[in-house]
């Protein structure tokens, strides 16, 4: 006689998770896009320094008009995507397919991931230039460095590297973010240096390295992370990253469906400001 096992279904789900936003903190909304799809941001020059002359005219010097420079920011992402809930598969399936549930998950898994993604790629392109703002050549110090593969006896120096560069650069002290892949982070903890921090005891117990030559870590999938880099060291005041538009809407049995209809919409951008290549630094590992 055949044995019959029972089976069973829970209404509850088993989520995809993907890492939460890694970016937030290397970011800025200092500028206002309400009712406009473009910002102009203007820099002024700065003036060339005299000898005083303690007789005649223009004693300061010959005075000359302030010039200014001029970026324009203008939105260029406007996202979106939908998905249908049959009312068919909504019922007989414990109701698991709730419309608000499901709005949240894939926000968390695919909005996140994407814009992440796509701030790193605005700084990787801005370490990239070979001008700055001004039209100057920007040397290696100032903008990207390339040091090849990241290993146990390399990582630590290579990082203090890349902060030097930034100090060179005369960029601020403080504030400063490392993003860096877990494989970087793994090596930076065996390199040994460590034992030689303040708070070498603590971070040996806990495992957590949690600031870096005054910058704080952000351990970042390397998904998310540009092509061949393993490390990017950044300031919040140089990136600008708008979110003018975040709308998302649920229908009950709209024209053509016997369910629900589930639209979102987001517009977003990254701008990297051109007058502050001095507060970034990156590891490519080719």
């Amino acid at each position: 006689m055949a044995i019959n096992l029972a089976s069973k279904f829970s209404d509850k789900t088993s989520e995809l998770l993907k890492a939460k936003a890694k970016t937030s903190s290397i970011v800025n909304q200092n500028w206002d896009w309400d009712g406009v799809n473009a910002i102009n941001v203007y820099t002024l020059t700065d003036p060339t320094m005299n000898n005083y002359t303690p007789n005649g005219a223009n004693r300061y010097g010959s005075p000359n008009e302030v010039q200014d420079r001029k970026q324009t920011f203008t939105l260029s992402r406007d996202r979106s995507w939908t998905n249908t809930i049959d009312m068919f598969n909504y019922q007989d399936t414990l109701e698991i397919r709730k419309p608000a549930k499901f709005l949240a998950q894939a926000t968390k898994n695919v909005l996140v991931p994407e814009v992440d993604t796509y701030r790193l790629a605005t700084l990787s392109t801005a370490g990239a230039l070979t001008t700055d703002f001004l039209g100057n050549t920007v040397t290696a110090r100032n903008a990207i460095v390339v040091a090849g593969a990241t290993s146990s006896s390399n990582a630590y120096s290579n990082f203090t590297t890349l902060t030097a560069s930034i100090t060179d650069g005369e960029g601020p002290d403080d504030g400063r973010v490392a993003l860096m892949t877990a494989t970087y982070y793994n090596l930076l903890k065996q390199s040994g240096f460590v034992l030689n921090a303040d708070n070498a005891y603590d971070d040996r117990k806990s495992g957590n390295l949690g600031r870096v030559d005054n910058c704080e870590v952000v351990i970042v999938p390397s998904t998310r992370m540009p092509a061949n880099t393993d490390l990017i060291i950044t300031h919040p005041i140089n990136m600008v990253a708008p979110e003018k538009l975040k709308d998302y809407t649920v229908h009950k049995n709209p024209p053509g469906v016997n369910g629900y209809l589930i639209e979102y919409r987001i517009r977003y951008d990254a701008f990297f400001d051109l007058t502050k290549l001095n507060t970034l630094a990156i590891h490519k590992t080719s």
